[in-house]
């Protein structure tokens, strides 16, 4: 399972590929606490938004027979009672109870709705590389990196903790690229990282260099079976050109 969304995750860097373009992404140390004091404390999202594979549930307090539970399609759409098909996704829960609530007054007087989210998709924490159980963990609660490693058994002879990279999504689908020394981490030198969903946390086996091999071992190894299937064979290169790993065609 968690080699299977690792896979998945890196499909995306796959994709971007076949459009014929070069993907720099610019591999920094990771700054300081006042420099960015997002990556030193828990994240809070100002406000949720729907994604696929969301699990949510419709209530209402005064009509139990509106109560339905459901999970966010592919599509990015649910089925609800008396209403049909719906678009959910990117949407807020606070805005769903809204529409719903507003179509059902139309036929029911009085009906109240709360859509509350049961679960929610992509709460996860992807880690790979020289780690005794490379693996993804769920994202409950508050997570830093030196937890992370320890619930994935802790680092291999091999690692290479100072240079540890740090691979985080943000909006309109692009990366960011992290480099942290977890030995300064570990010597107090530095505070602990704290991680967000979809993280991806990479130990390479010596320094930032090797990263060729790394884009040789999840992408390159699914690129081909992907890409024989509908476009036809193609194959990545990567250059560590400092400070930017460079992905090209």
């Amino acid at each position: 399972m968690a080699k299977s969304l690792l896979r998945r995750f890196f499909l995306l860097v796959a994709v971007a590929l076949l459009a014929g373009c070069a993907l720099n992404y610019p591999v920094a140390d990771l700054p300081t606490a006042e420099e960015a004091p997002n990556f030193y404390r828990p994240q809070v999202e100002a406000q949720y938004r729907l994604q696929v594979g969301d699990g949510i549930a419709i209530r209402s307090y005064y009509d139990s027979q509106l109560n339905q539970e459901m999970v966010v399609r592919p599509d990015g759409r649910i089925s609800v009672m008396l209403m049909g098909e719906l678009k959910v996704v990117g949407m807020a829960p606070e805005e769903l109870a809204g529409q719903i609530g507003k179509h059902y007054s139309r036929i029911l007087n009085g009906t109240d709705v709360t859509v509350v989210l049961t679960h929610s998709a992509n709460m996860n924490i992807f880690l790979s590389g020289e780690l005794k159980n490379p693996s993804l963990l769920s994202l409950e609660g508050d997570l830093t990196l030196l937890q992370a490693v320890a619930r994935s058994g802790g680092f291999l002879s091999s690692a290479n903790t100072e240079s540890v990279l740090l691979i985080r999504s943000l909006d309109e689908g692009k990366l960011e690229v992290r480099k942290i020394n977890i030995e300064k981490i570990l010597r107090n030198e530095a505070p602990d990282v704290y991680l967000r969903r979809r993280d991806v946390v990479f130990v390479p086996k010596s320094d930032i260099a090797q990263v060729g091999l790394f884009v040789d071992q999840y992408i390159n190894a699914i690129v081909p079976r992907f890409v024989q299937v509908q476009f036809g064979w193609f194959r990545t290169t990567a250059k560590n050109k400092d400070p930017a790993v460079v992905i090209t065609q």
